[in-house]
């Protein structure tokens, strides 16, 4: 990595002292713990205002306040090339500099931004054309052409490079016989000039389109690229055609953004973002509570507490992901075989009572596996919480003194299954409750050594094939503990992912969620969770639309008497 100049040493000096000064206020204004929440979720619903101490922004032009957001996040700490990473938070972090073909936006709707237009197969269903904006700068000046994309996807596919979401993108001719080692070129992108190229895919899929809106399609500039190496993505190794430059990055504690004056679609509203890593989620909160920050997500473990806290609350915003939790099934389990069982234990659980309590109403019961803002939803779809009749199915089944073996991680998850398992208790059903480290359970899952476990599983974007043929597909259920083997399934869901009509396709995913969780049971979705956020009243447009937090339409209003300047 470069070695920081004397200016950049000065600058982490400054950081440290600043940091030195926020811990000391922080110890200084210890508060006193919420209890239980107080109010019902909707009076969260929409965002209130919201004081503090203001931003410690400087001036302008004259009595001009610089506009500074800062954000408080946790650090995955693997930097932020997207395609050695597939973690939300690096997500959020690296869309400030880098920009895909594509761009999803908060209201779950998928617009250009590289493109001049979102492309549409040609009558083949596996050709599909796409034209790069003119004159698109980057952070060192250069241009963006047509050769940038098809390094960048090429760079994903080299054995090398070990990229984490080329199933994403495997269809692209070639691409597997890149991966394999093959192959050094990518035969399905070919470019006929700086602002035109083509995409060649082995087989239809019509959700290839929707994958070049996401982080892991992100394009970079191949002479900055090549030049950093394996720094790419780490320090100020990050050149993109973002609205945001970096110029600070320590790849710990904070990365610091200047707008970028030659973005591509205008002037940036913002004049800084300091994203600020913290490691515990309550520090992160009493830094948003003392105006250290300035927006921030507010995990489940925390939603309680601070949802009573003066300081707090009235800043808070519920929204609701395309996520679902549910009780994941192993249906290699001699245990879980008959499907009378399985209905069994989704009708003993109480799914309204388990928002309320211990969820602090931060969801809503799931009827189906796809949420609401998912196109295939069945809003007519309902579990029932009925014990007497899921008494009366295990008998049937001639089950009685079942004992299963439930493996899960702390947090939520734990809060929510130790209710789960007085529920299955009060039909006579026994869970044994073990708490994994995260890693340990993630090769447990993959591996498909867990009989029962709780998760969520949220698709990247507002269409059932990321959501649902990730997991359901027989293939991917191999390596998620369910092991779910249905060739009627299977049909729908691969007839979804090729079909251009897309009134058919969410009939198809409407069919294909109605048979896993109506009439296999082979999954117990429980609730559609609410996330939360904090965010001062000068904030404005602050929005989330899934779960990765982008910076795009945010601004700052000056003329909020909380917004300080140094």
């Amino acid at each position: 990595m470069r070695r920081p100049s004397a200016a950049r040493k000065g600058r982490a000096s400054n950081r440290e002292k600043r940091k030195a000064s926020q811990m000391t206020n922080l110890t200084r204004r210890n508060f006193v713990k919420g209890a239980a929440v107080a109010g019902s979720a909707a009076t969260m619903l929409s965002m209130a205002a919201c004081g503090g101490s203001g931003s410690d922004s400087s001036t302008t032009d004259g009595d001009e306040k610089k506009k500074v957001l800062r954000f408080g996040q946790s650090n995955a700490k693997l930097g932020l090339d997207m395609q050695k990473s597939t973690n939300s938070g690096s997500s959020s972090v690296s869309e400030c500099v880098f920009e895909a073909p594509l761009r999803w936006t908060e209201d779950n709707e998928l617009v250009p931004c590289l493109l001049t237009e979102i492309p549409t197969f040609e009558d083949d269903g596996v050709t599909l054309h796409c034209t790069l904006k003119e004159g698109i700068k980057c952070h060192d000046g250069s241009t963006l052409t047509a050769n940038d994309v098809k390094y960048t996807f090429e760079r994903m596919f080299k054995p090398e490079t070990a990229a984490k979401s080329t199933y994403m993108y495997d269809l692209i001719k070639g691409a597997k016989d890149m991966l394999a080692g093959t192959a050094t070129e990518l035969e399905g992108l070919t470019v006929e000039d700086d602002t035109h190229f083509t995409f060649i895919l082995e087989s239809p899929m019509v959700t290839f389109i929707n994958n070049l809106g996401i982080s892991y399609a992100q394009i970079y500039p191949q002479k900055a690229c090549e030049e950093a190496g394996d720094q790419w993505g780490w320090g100020t190794n990050c050149v993109g055609t973002g609205k945001y430059k970096v110029v600070e990055n320590d790849d710990a504690t904070e990365v610091k953004f200047e707008k970028f004056a030659e973005y591509h679609d205008g002037e940036p509203a913002l004049d800084e973002i300091d994203i600020i890593y913290y490691d515990d989620n309550n520090t992160k909160l009493l830094a948003f509570k003392n105006g250290d920050i300035d927006w921030c997500d507010v995990s489940a473990d925390m939603l309680t507490q601070y949802s009573n806290d003066p300081d707090v609350k009235d800043c808070i915003t519920l929204y609701s992901t395309l996520g679902v939790h549910f009780v994941n099934l192993n249906l290699q389990s001699d245990n879980l075989q008959d499907v009378k069982v399985r209905e069994a234990l989704s009708l003993a659980i109480d799914r309204q009572a388990l928002i309320d309590n211990p969820l602090s109403g931060a969801g809503e019961p799931a009827g189906c596996w796809l949420a609401p803002a998912t196109p295939g939803h069945d809003g007519s779809a309902k579990l029932d919480y009925d014990p007497e009749k899921a008494k009366q199915l295990l008998a049937e089944a001639g089950v009685s003194n079942l004992t299963l073996d439930c493996k899960i991680r702390k947090g939520q998850y734990e809060k929510y299954m130790t209710v789960i398992q007085s529920y299955w208790a009060e039909i006579g059903v026994t869970l044994n409750l073990t708490v994994e480290d995260t890693g340990v359970w993630q090769s447990d899952w993959a591996d498909g050594n867990l009989e029962v476990t709780a998760l969520g599983w949220f698709p990247l974007y507002a269409d059932a094939d990321n959501h649902m043929y990730t997991y359901f597909y027989s293939e991917n259920a191999k390596k998620k503990s369910s092991f779910y083997n249905n060739p009627k399934v299977d049909e729908l869901l691969s007839s979804a992912r090729v079909s251009q009509d897309k009134d058919e396709r969410a009939s198809l995913y409407k069919e294909a969620d109605h048979i896993i969780c109506h009439e296999d049971y082979a999954t117990i979705p429980l609730f559609w969770p609410k996330n939360s956020f904090a965010a001062k009243s000068y904030v404005k447009n602050a929005k989330v639309g899934n779960l990765i937090y982008h910076m795009f339409d945010l601004d700052i209003d000056t003329s909020d008497p909380d917004y300080k300047t140094a």
